[in-house]
């Protein structure tokens, strides 16, 4: 069985400028726009290609997932999985478990990705990666 590789991205920069938008509406902020097409090209230069992209359905990630895409030297599909929204590290291990492909991008949005890492990671792994 070959090795599978998984990507993880939270969303880019959100904006908060409208209050009034419900959490799932916020778009990107500049600054996210600006920098969701450089992991793109950054995961082409590396050759990190997913086979598929799992995005929670949040306009942020939505739009992060095109930006990014358009940088791929290859058509990716997506799955816009409502699981994704809000959700905690183990919702999250059990939708990544339930998909077939070899090479998986999964975006969607703290607390519940960086807790996913960090239990994927594991009790031997070098804390001062962790660190900010």
């Amino acid at each position: 069985m070959p090795a599978r590789q998984l990507l993880i991205l939270r969303h880019a920069k959100s904006s908060w400028d409208d209050p009034k938008l419900a959490d799932f509406d916020r778009p990107l902020a500049p600054r996210g726009q600006k920098t969701a097409p450089l992991i793109g090209r950054e995961l082409s230069r590396r050759g990190w290609l997913p086979d598929l992209a799992l995005v929670s359905p949040a306009l942020r990630a939505r739009d992060t997932w095109r930006l990014v895409a358009q940088e791929l030297p290859k058509h990716v599909s997506a799955d816009f999985a409502e699981e994704l929204y809000e959700a905690e590290a183990g919702a999250i291990l059990a939708h990544v478990r339930q998909v077939k492909a070899t090479n998986l991008l999964v975006i969607g949005h703290n607390p519940g990705l960086q807790q996913f890492v960090l239990r994927l990671a594991g009790a031997g792994s070098d804390e001062s990666v962790f660190k900010k």
